[in-house]
């Protein structure tokens, strides 16, 4: 024990000595007197995190451009409905010779239901772009083809000119297919070649409707023969410039509605073809199966067209494509501006 200089004894341990300026003035809170946490504490970093929105890619204008001038498999949910409605349509025509408003009873029923089952099966099967259209152009073609041979929902068109509606069948499947193909891709230079090809293909056509308007046949088929020329002389307008779709998706509706036109008026044009009800009936409704074959077979070839050269198709110049407008040049000041300016 040792004295301080105060007097008082302590011990041989040293006491830390507290400032008065470190005491606290407030007493000191008991052990179970609870205090709130803090405000930290209680939020957690996962109560913290909110959902982040995920930033969408805005469509740049060259992008939508693109897509306007050289689209990604075009006209796909058409194709399925053109083809649900073709199909529809067959399986109604096989239901008339049943009825007795088209001979041939039931064997011509057969054909009808069949080639409309497989239509209607290719338009609410999922499949591939090219798929479907490889499809429709052998379910149209098929459906135009035995019609010559004079069954199916076409049966009996052109019975006595074979050759002639072979010809017709190749314009009216080619001819639409090209429009439509240049209407989609009116930038593309290839577009234009593909349209020469099918005027190649309805050459054969032209000449054999202009031999027929040279030998003066019946009025009828003298009137169809000028429509049949007429809307295929239409088709030209698709090698107008790249500023412009020339028209094509119509001018092609155009050509099968024209081409079909021709076939009903051939047809009728034939001795004995108004002998009964049912020949002029049957003429027309067989005339309707060609125009909704060709054009399933056009729809058909169109799509593989854009499947095979859509990738080339978008190799373009944007720019170069969509010439600008030109820009208004400013009209020089008058003698009232500078009056009124001093």
């Amino acid at each position: 024990m040792e004295a301080s200089s105060d007097g008082v004894a302590v011990s041989g341990v040293s006491r830390k000595v507290v400032s008065p300026a470190e005491t606290t003035p407030f007493p000191a809170t008991s052990a179970t007197t609870s205090s709130p946490p803090p405000s930290h504490v209680l939020s957690s970093p996962q109560s913290e995190e909110r959902p982040r929105e995920t930033p969408v890619k805005p469509l740049l204008a060259s992008e939508a451009l693109m897509e306007d001038l050289a689209p990604i498999e075009p006209s796909r949910q058409a194709a399925r409905f053109w083809c649900a409605a073709v199909g529809l349509g067959f399986a109604g025509l096989g239901a008339l010779p049943l009825l007795g408003v088209r001979p041939g009873g039931t064997s011509a029923a057969l054909p009808c239901f069949l080639l409309g089952g497989v239509t209607l099966a290719a338009a609410l099967t999922r499949v591939t772009y090219r798929h479907r259209g490889v499809a429709m152009l052998v379910l149209g073609m098929l459906t135009a083809l035995v019609g010559l041979g004079g069954a199916g929902p076409a049966a009996g068109i052109a019975a006595s000119a074979p050759v002639l509606g072979f010809a017709r069948l190749l314009a009216a499947t080619t001819l639409p297919a090209a429009l439509l193909f240049r209407a989609r891709y009116r930038a593309y230079a290839g577009a234009r070649w593909l349209l020469g090809g099918a005027f190649l293909c309805a050459l054969p056509f032209v000449i054999l409707t202009g031999l027929r308007l040279a030998a003066l046949l019946p009025e009828l088929a003298t009137v169809g023969s000028f429509v049949a020329i007429g809307v295929v002389a239409a088709a030209l307008v698709g090698f107008m410039g790249s500023e412009t779709t020339g028209a094509g998706t119509y001018v092609g509706l155009g050509v099968l509605c024209g081409l079909g036109t021709e076939l009903a008026m051939s047809d009728l044009s034939h001795p004995g073809a108004f002998a009964t009800w049912q020949g002029p009936t049957s003429v027309v409704l067989a005339a309707l199966a060609f125009v909704a074959a060709t054009g399933l077979s056009a729809l058909g070839l169109f799509q593989i067209l854009a499947w095979r050269l859509s990738d080339d198709a978008r190799r373009i110049d944007i720019h170069a494509a969509v010439p600008e407008k030109p820009r208004r040049r400013a009209a020089p000041p008058t003698t009232s501006d500078w009056s009124s300016s001093d």
